[in-house]
């Protein structure tokens, strides 16, 4: 017999495995009480008709569903490697959580396997969710492969979206929402219904899973085609696109050559792309395993950002409009129909520009059915936007700089992040800075650089590129002085204004979807032509001639166009300064070679 006394312990003895003994204790006391303790792996049907009872049905036979939150909590999140680091705020609401599992009605239970089965990627999570969100439950099972019910998991996330009188996180004024602990295989989400709660907890295990089996978890998405190289040899290319949200990762990443938008680059830029491009695949949108010999996706399905959508995205679209999409905090025009200009539903009183869609790869029409390359990593493209030193395309040669690139994950805030970051620079390393655990950032960096540099001895070179996406060409900045853990710096700070409450830089030029999908298929060809970086030189290449876009444009894309060496050099260095800072805290331990890759001399 359970004594019903214990079955929690008191708040001061809660340990991390006997939180997850008490979460057992309390499912098999139940059991015995004839009370149900779990809905597992309910039917298809089951977990939908729940999960309809909250949705709105667009009129194009989609569904869509509304979170309380809209954005991920990664500021209300903390990483508990051990005992030794639960504080008593971490204690109360494990405690909570524990005490409303208990009184709630039965967690539905949903099983399934992220990285593709059978290969070295598998792992098997297991998520359990208050049965008042059924919603989660459903959408998160469309995103993963199938696993059985009875196989002991690699991974456990409890998700109780509830308000649980949350403490602060410690020496914090910030709510305690979100709890992983790595080297326990377990996170648990409370107070957020946000769908991204969910699937990065586990895809934030996956990377560290990955990382254990000789490869190294990354923030991108994952796309092929062969392309017509200049000597008219046909070349499988594999790429792999880094990003946060909002920089063009899904835009990019489940971008595709169509029939359609061929008639724009032939009327810009007198290029059929059709002409140079088959086989094309999409394998995944958001996070993948790079070992040495092959790409692994982690999902599926996808969960992409869709504010701003438009047909032009041929792929994405097909699949976001399709009646099988799966949408959250997803507008409807006056048909009743799903939209993505964020014209309707607001947040906080400003415009919705979060919008998301559950999507079946199926569905863009564009996926051969394997989320794993048909080779090793080819080509590597990191989305760094930024106002003041960023051209809008450069082929980073040496593999240091590069790894200080991805180190740095250098980028722009945006809405669905924080609030409080929305325009401006930010340093997230390895554009996954939130999703790693268990290891450091430095780790995956080293191995990274450890692949690129391997690949050179062998004489088949990774080629890796940095874009400007969402960035701005020398954006209308002033140079304000800050403090850095006690040392002044003289700075640059972008203008920014709201438009239709959203901050925005002012001035600049950027380059245009199509235009980016240009330069990344001549590149790939090995049509550009380039000359040194101003100050780089041969560590990095600038564009010189892309066929299909004039030498005006090209020089509109350059900063040095709007700013004197001087200045630009200037600029650089203080991005070089300020870096560090970040790296220092953010990728401890980096190799020097790799820190100092960006110093150059006057």
């Amino acid at each position: 017999m359970i004594n019903v006394v214990r079955l929690i312990p008191p708040v001061e003895e809660l340990t991390i495995e006997n939180f997850k003994e008490a979460f057992k204790r309390i499912l098999e006391y139940k059991r015995r009480a004839g009370i149900t303790p779990l809905l597992d792996n309910p039917s298809d049907q089951e977990l939908f008709a729940r999960a309809a009872l909250y949705g709105i049905h667009y009129r194009n036979g989609a569904w869509g569903w509304a979170s309380n939150i809209w954005h991920r909590s990664a500021a209300n999140t903390v990483v508990i490697n051990s005992d030794d680091e639960l504080q008593y705020e971490h204690k109360v609401l494990m405690l909570r959580v524990l005490e409303h599992i208990l009184a709630q009605g039965p967690l539905i239970k949903v099983d399934g396997y992220v990285g593709k089965p059978g290969t070295k990627a598998q792992m098997h999570a297991t998520v359990y969710v208050d049965p008042q969100f059924p919603d989660i439950a459903y959408r998160w099972k469309r995103l993963v492969f199938p696993a059985p019910p009875d196989e002991k998991p690699d991974v456990e996330v409890i998700v109780i979206p509830h308000y649980l009188r949350n403490p602060n996180i410690p020496g914090t004024n910030r709510m305690l929402m979100v709890m992983r602990f790595p080297h326990h295989d377990l996170t648990i989400i409370t107070a957020s219904s946000y769908q991204g709660e969910v699937k990065k907890a586990v895809l934030t295990h996956w990377i560290y899973h990955v990382y254990k089996r000789g490869g190294t978890g990354e923030h991108a998405s994952l796309r092929e085609f062969t392309v017509k190289r200049v000597d008219g040899s046909w070349k499988r290319i594999v790429l792999a696109i880094w990003g946060l949200t909002g920089t063009g990762k899904s835009t990019h990443g489940l971008y595709v050559w169509t029939p359609r938008n061929a008639k724009i680059y032939i009327e810009k830029f007198g290029i059929n792309p059709l002409e140079y491009v088959k086989d094309q695949a999409i394998k995944n949108d958001d996070i993948i395993a790079i070992f040495e010999d092959t790409v692994i996706g982690s999902e599926r399905g996808c969960w992409t950002k869709t504010e701003d959508l438009t047909p032009e995205q041929e792929a994405m679209w097909r699949a976001a409009t399709s009646p099988r999409a799966l949408h959250e905090n997803t507008d409807f025009d006056q048909d009743g129909n799903p939209i993505f200009t964020g014209e309707v539903f607001q947040y906080f009183g400003a415009p919705n520009k979060n919008s998301r869609s559950v999507i079946y790869l199926e569905d863009t029409g564009y996926f051969d059915g394997d989320t794993q390359s048909s080779g090793p990593l080819t080509t590597a493209v990191f989305l760094s936007p930024g106002y003041f030193t960023e051209y809008a395309w450069v082929k980073i040669v040496d593999p240091a700089l590069a790894a200080k690139a991805l180190a740095d994950g250098r980028t722009i805030g945006h809405p669905a992040q924080a609030k409080e970051v929305v325009g401006r620079i930010r340093y997230v390393a390895r554009f996954a800075q939130p999703f790693t655990i268990g290891v450091t950032n430095t780790a995956h960096v080293v191995r990274f650089y450890q692949f690129l540099k391997k690949r050179i001895e062998m004489g088949d070179p990774i080629e890796v590129y940095m874009f400007n996406t969402t960035g701005r060409i020398i954006a209308k900045y002033e140079w304000v002085e800050k403090e850095f853990d006690g040392k002044k710096l003289e700075v640059p700070e972008p203008v920014l204004v709201e438009v239709k409450g959203i901050p925005k830089p002012v001035g600049g030029t950027q380059p245009t979807i199509e235009e980016t999908e240009l330069f990344l298929l001549q590149a790939v060809r090995g049509a550009v032509k380039y000359k040194p970086h101003p100050v780089w030189g041969e560590k990095v290449l600038i564009p010189a001639e892309v066929p299909g876009l004039s030498q005006k444009r090209l020089r509109e894309l350059e900063p040095t166009s709007y700013v004197s060496m001087e200045e630009f050099k200037r600029l650089l260095k203080a991005q070089i300064e300020v870096s560090k800072y970040y790296l220092k805290k953010n990728c401890p331990g980096l190799p020097e070679e790799i820190f100092n890759a960006m110093d150059f001399e006057d």
